[in-house]
């Protein structure tokens, strides 16, 4: 019963030595069942015995991140694979802090080469490009820097023009040479010309090679190679402040050609020393690091183990003799087992002289709730979670919604391509579930992939819905049989052999029986009566041709939408029910449930079976009878003798004077009593003796008279036969009927009747339901006012009877008259008001499901027919079959199974939960292993 209810918790106590509490806490965090409290409340976290050993465990996860996060660095490594060594957890940690020194050691080590490496890159780039500049004799002029060119920009002199001189003047110039960024380079030149007021010369080219290695950053830029030609020891330090501010980097550049081919030699002979070095650093620190890849994981877990075992033992209080510890907790009931069990071990492998005591400990707080879930009910337990957690064996309303929530959404969603869809997609994560778990991290998929049994059933529904429905992506199917219905434009023979069909015929009409009750050729009757084709599972296919179809379908939604909610409404005050049972609150079951039971369905469960009466009236056989009551005549034809009255005239004879055997006594009666108009010939007319008068079926479309009860009435008919009426009775609409129940009290006209004795059972309904109010609203507050006065004079604290209804839930309370009256009162107007509103957000389901299928069709009649399959063209086809694929895929599947899915998440938060959940407990959350992996996942 763990599913309906949480499981009943204890509250233990353990006795655990000291030299055993390690290994018996980590026993039992093998099997998570204990939720320990924290009996150091007081403490701050630094005070507590094991917080060095929880510093230790940080330690290793913070060495253990930082190598793990080294080793996916180098692509190259492959984890796992290794084998892992037996150490104890202090070996452990002083292995780690050595690899994590050596670790930082080599990887600032092998971080300096590159660095050195790029410089030495950088400067060889810097020597090739800027020994030409400066060996040039280009004529140079100083100028601001303009955008025309942007790949070099030159710095015009104010140097005279000839060549001799210009030489002359760039001896006596100084220069800066480096390597800058290339995004850097405009910024670096503008702010060069203003500060030097143009007296200085740049040049630049961007670096062939893509990106280079930045020596300050170590990330890959693209970069340029820059010279600026200067003059004066004050122009010296201005561009060199400047060039740091941009992040360039400066190298020495000699002057005369020897000087730079010298130098560049030296260049390349270091960097292949250079290279050498850093393969072999590379190799050594890959190999470091390749012998603790394959520990990274073991460690981490068991580091992440140590620790939550220690900051359980935190929480553990100290005995005064300190020769052990003190724990309490709670613990599932049928848990008790597995705990001793555990607590065996403990003692066992630690060589604990004094076994762990346990003890179970009677008290009145109130325990954590758990309910112990599958792969199924977990997503649906999840959903209900989100609400609120449930109070301490109060009833679990995800056992309802495993059902009925894929229900709802089913009805909001119904069709049997998209649900076949969705089914075949959560069939996948549910056959693949183990491969996919990897990716259940992922914040979109892994709420998928949580809820994949959840979204199964969701889509299964729908399905189902769609062969109710009969909609195939919005396209009618005949699965079960053809359509029951014909029409002139049929060329079935079993519609058009029945007499009476016919092509020119304006309306479709049901296949029947007809021929089995009526002997055409002999003009007889068979004595059977005549059944109409009905068509075996869902939706008549012939209703999507329909000029009504619209209406039709809206009709039949909107109705079940009603009876949907109000079913699951009172469900949920049946559920209180069995929450104030397992109370024994009384007050709560005459005072509240009582009331709100009657409330509901005498307004609302008359609504359903007024809905119910209508669904399953045969109107073809129903009749109205002197506008006093209401008969039913099964349509079975009259012998000639009419010997086994009520029936029914034989079909398609217009003139009732040529209807063999008793048509002279037909011809007698007065002209209203016939059924068939003028030239239009039907299935026949009902036939009836009352008191002695024989009475035929009339028609209120050719005489309106015969529904007039000033005229047509049981005495006027008694009186003769010309006071005689008879007529079909017309569905009487809902909608009218129940606003008729409140503005017309005890008046209901027998042509809207739907139930025998209609009118004074809407009377009795109204007293039920007025008198529901103020038993709801008045009785409790009054009771416990009454029952609080008796406690108090007996002088008895309020915890110590039972009877709920209160009580305070075992602990005594000061109670307030009036704040109990004014929750009351709160609660009865939240109550009537909400009925109403709840019943009409219901609708919900039938909006939804008429959108769905309008936008299903659209998008198959826009795109795929008109479009594409008129065309005749077979590339235009496949485009719009391909657009209509991505549309479905889009918006119905996507957008608006999200919107399906929120309306009946709403459904039952507010509308059913809200009629008996409470929501405030406390979620059970054991000292668990399973539960860590959890948590790095979350």
């Amino acid at each position: 019963m763990s599913q309906f209810r949480s499981e009943d918790m204890s509250l233990i106590q353990l006795f655990v030595q000291n030299e055993a509490a390690h290994d018996t806490m980590y026993e039992l965090g093998e099997v998570g069942a204990i939720q320990f409290k924290d009996l150091n409340k007081e403490k701050s976290i630094f005070q507590r015995m094991f917080v060095g050993d929880v510093r230790k465990c940080d330690d290793m996860l913070r060495i253990l991140q930082f190598i793990s996060e080294t080793v996916h660095q180098d692509k190259k490594l492959v984890s796992g694979g290794a084998v892992v060594p037996s150490m104890t957890v202090d070996e452990i940690h002083d292995k780690l802090q050595e690899l994590d020194k050596e670790i930082k050691q080599l990887s600032a080590n092998y971080t300096q080469l590159l660095k050195s490496e790029a410089e030495l890159k950088e400067h060889k780039y810097v020597l090739s490009q800027s020994g030409r500049w400066l060996q040039g004799g280009q004529e140079i002029s100083f100028n601001a820097p303009t955008t025309a060119d942007e790949d070099r920009v030159e710095m015009r002199s104010l140097l005279d023009d000839s060549e001799a001189q210009t030489q002359k003047v760039m001896g006596m110039l100084g220069h800066i040479s480096g390597c800058i960024p290339t995004a850097n380079l405009r910024d670096f030149g503008l702010t060069l010309f203003r500060a030097t007021r143009g007296n200085m010369l740049l040049r630049h080219e961007h670096i062939s090679e893509s990106s280079l290695a930045d020596p300050k950053s170590g990330e890959a830029v693209q970069k340029s190679v820059f010279i600026v030609f200067f003059s004066g020891e004050r122009s010296r330090a201005k561009i060199d402040k400047i060039a740091d501010s941009y992040g360039a980097t400066k190298y020495r550049l000699p002057e005369t050609p020897a000087g730079q081919e010298q130098l560049a030699q030296e260049i390349d002979e270091r960097l292949r020393d250079l290279g050498a070095v850093l393969s072999k650093s590379r190799n050594f620190r890959r190999g470091r690091l390749q012998q603790v890849a394959g520990c990274l994981e073991p460690w981490g877990e068991l580091a992440r183990r140590e620790k939550a075992v220690f900051h359980t033992l935190n929480k553990l209080n100290v005995d005064v003799t300190h020769q052990c510890l003190i724990a309490e907790g709670w613990c599932p009931t049928s848990k008790l087992e597995e705990v001793r069990d555990a607590l065996r071990r403990g003692a066992v492998h630690a060589g604990a002289a004094v076994p762990t005591v346990l003890n179970v400990v009677r008290t009145r707080e109130t325990p954590p709730t758990y309910f112990r879930s599958n792969k199924l009910t977990a997503g649906f337990q999840a959903i209900v979670d989100a609400y609120g957690m449930a109070s301490y064996r109060e009833f679990n309303p995800a056992i309802f919604s495993v059902v009925t929530f894929p229900f709802l959404f089913g009805v909001m969603f119904g069709d049997i391509g998209h649900g076949f869809i969705m089914t075949l997609a959560a069939g996948l994560l549910c056959l693949h579930e183990g491969r996919l778990s990897s990716l259940a991290s992922h914040e979109m998929f892994g709420t998928v992939y949580q809820g994949r049994y959840a979204i199964l059933l969701m889509g299964i529904f729908a399905t189902y819905a769609g062969f109710i429905y009969n909609e195939l992506f919005s396209v009618p199917q005949p699965f079960f049989a053809p359509t029951s219905w014909c029409g002139p434009d049929d060329t079935d023979p079993d519609c058009l052999s029945v007499p009476g069909a016919s092509k020119n015929a304006t309306q479709k009409w049901l296949r029947s029986s007809l021929e089995g009750a009526w002997d055409f050729g002999a003009r007889t009757t068979t004595g059977t009566e005549v059944a109409w084709e009905v068509y075996p599972f869902g939706t008549d296919p012939g209703w999507s041709h329909a000029s009504n179809k619209i209406n039709a379908a809206n009709t039949f939604k909107m109705k079940f939408a009603i009876v949907c909610g109000v079913a699951q409404m009172v469900a949920g005050i049946c559920c209180k029910l069995a929450n104030a049972l397992r109370a024994r609150d009384a007050l709560t079951v005459w005072f509240v449930w009582l009331p709100e039971m009657v409330f509901i369905n005498a307004i609302f469960g008359y609504l359903v079976a007024l809905i119910l009466a209508k669904w399953t009236t045969n109107w073809d056989a129903t009749y109205v009878l002197n506008n006093e009551e209401v008969v039913s005549i099964p349509q079975r034809y009259c012998d000639a003798d009419l010997s086994h009255l009520p029936c029914w005239t034989p079909p398609f004879v217009a003139d009732r004077a040529a209807v063999p055997g008793y048509g002279g006594l037909l011809a007698q009666l007065p002209q209203a009593m016939w059924c068939m108009a003028p030239g239009a010939a039907t299935a026949g007319c009902a036939v009836m003796r009352w008191k002695g008068q024989l009475v035929v079926e009339g028609n209120t479309f050719v005489t309106k008279a015969l529904a007039d009860p000033h005229t047509f009435n049981a005495a006027a008919c008694e009186a003769g036969i010309g006071g005689c009426s008879l007529y079909k009775q017309p569905p009487p609409s809902i909608l009218d009927t129940l606003i008729n129940m409140f503005m017309e009290i005890g008046s209901v006209p027998v042509s809207q009747q739907l139930v025998p004795g209609q009118a004074p059972l809407q009377v009795f309904l109204i007293l039920a339901a007025a008198v529901s109010v103020p038993m709801l609203l008045l009785p409790r507050p009054l009771l416990l006012k009454r029952r609080h006065e008796r406690r108090a004079a007996r002088h008895v604290p309020l915890a110590d009877e039972d009877g709920g209804g209160g009580g305070g839930g075992g602990h005594e309370e000061v109670f307030d008259f009036g704040e109990e009256m004014v929750h009351q009162a709160i609660h009865t107007i939240e109550y009537v008001l909400s009925c109403i509103s709840n019943t009409a957000s219901y609708l919900r389901l039938w909006a939804l499901s008429l959108a769905h299928a309008q936008l299903s069709e659209v998008f198959w009649e826009k795109a795929v027919v008109e479009i594409g399959l008129e065309s005749g063209s077979p590339a235009l086809v496949l485009a719009t079959i391909t657009a209509w694929s991505c549309f479905t895929l889009g918006v119905l599947m996507c957008m608006e199974s999200l919107s399906a899915f929120l309306h009946a998440l709403r459904l039952h938060w507010v509308e059913f939960m809200g009629k008996f959940y409470q929501g405030d407990g406390l979620c059970f959350q054991p000292f668990s292993f399973a539960r860590l992996g959890e948590a790095d996942a979350e």
